[in-house]
């Protein structure tokens, strides 16, 4: 019995020696399944998987790429520490990045424009790097596409500005209408919105979606509250929307500002979803646990930072990515607690 990497009296990490032991098979068929486990028996792989999974084994990417003169690490690229850094694709991305052997790290690009590209130019120009994940607009002098790069691949992951402000398919705002039209099904006809900063454009296409569905279908919008995606901005819109007892439906630019007004509104008396009902946007993970939980969009962030990281490990295996159009998949409504018929 091979003795556990993470247990008592065990001073090292395993070895493929440990992980061969353990399952019944020869080192150089763990070496196989490390490289291709494509290529084993189904009843092997099921033995050398339950092996890898017991002892944690983690391969020593470093001394495989000595022996294989192949790069193992690739850089994430962001433009600052920003709150609105967008975990949930870098989550995605990270998980493809470790299915396929492959270590990241976060780099953040402080500074002007200017000082950002020459940093990532640097990057480009490295030999210890197998590629990059971009979350950064590519700088023009770079060239208009990841192939002239000059050393090293590079993906742009996603659509932000300099300041991890969502552009492009990231910014659309069309499930708005959807939002508005949901609620109004239920009975309501007086509105209010709570937007986001208007230097983001996600927030000037929520708002301005809102606006046109509410005229369409011949609803009132009693206002909209000028937030910044805080919790904070949601509470101060809250304390103004408790003082208007014709609203019976907020929509919020996010789910952090939508908590924000669900809790001024308690503080008033004024009761989610029975007299007003509240929906958020983004999906945060606490928007599930919130007392009550958030009516949302959710968008598949996870799966457009795969992808992303996907076609960056087909570029640098020069490989055909198997998913060549990086755009987010259709936005989806979730109905939770926060909302319900309009009062009576």
């Amino acid at each position: 019995m091979v003795q556990s990497a993470v247990g008592p009296g065990r001073s090292k990490a395993p070895t493929i020696y440990d992980v061969a032991d353990l399952a019944g098979v020869s080192h150089q068929t763990v070496s196989r399944y490390l490289k291709d486990k494509a290529k084993l028996k189904p009843a092997t792989l099921e033995r050398v998987e339950k092996a890898l999974a017991e002892l944690r084994y983690t391969p020593n990417l470093a001394a495989r790429s000595l022996r294989s003169r192949e790069l193992y690490r690739i850089v994430v690229v962001v433009p600052d520490a920003s709150l609105y850094f967008p975990i949930r694709m870098l989550n995605g991305a990270a998980e493809t990045a470790h299915a396929a052997d492959y270590r990241i790290d976060v780099v953040a690009m402080e500074g002007t424009a200017e000082a950002r590209a020459r940093r990532l130019q640097g990057l480009l120009q490295g030999d210890d790097i197998a590629g990059i994940l971009s979350f950064v607009p590519r700088p023009s002098k770079l060239g208009a596409s990841p192939d002239e790069a000059p050393d090293v691949p590079m993906v742009v992951a996603g659509e932000y500005d300099n300041r991890m402000r969502a552009r492009g398919s990231l910014a659309d705002g069309s499930a708005a209408a959807k939002i508005v039209e949901h609620l109004a099904s239920l009975g309501h006809r007086c509105f209010y919105h709570v937007a986001g900063p208007a230097a983001w454009q996600s927030a000037r296409n929520r708002l301005a979606v809102y606006e046109e569905t509410i005229a369409s279908l011949g609803l009132t919008s009693l206002g909209v509250a000028a937030g910044d995606w805080s919790s904070a901005s949601g509470y101060a819109a809250g304390q103004e929307i408790a003082a208007l007892p014709d609203v019976t439906a907020v929509v919020a630019a996010n789910d952090a500002v939508a908590m924000g007004v669900v809790r001024a509104l308690h503080d008033h008396g004024i009761t989610v979803p029975d007299q007003v009902s509240v929906f958020g946007w983004d999906d945060m993970a606490e928007s599930t646990y919130f007392i009550p939980s958030i009516s949302t969009v959710h968008m598949d962030l996870e799966a457009l930072g795969a992808r992303s990281m996907g076609e960056l490990i087909a570029r640098i295996r020069g490989e055909q990515p198997t998913e060549t159009a990086l755009t987010l998949a259709p936005m989806e409504l979730i109905f939770r607690e926060s909302i319900g018929p309009v009062r009576a």
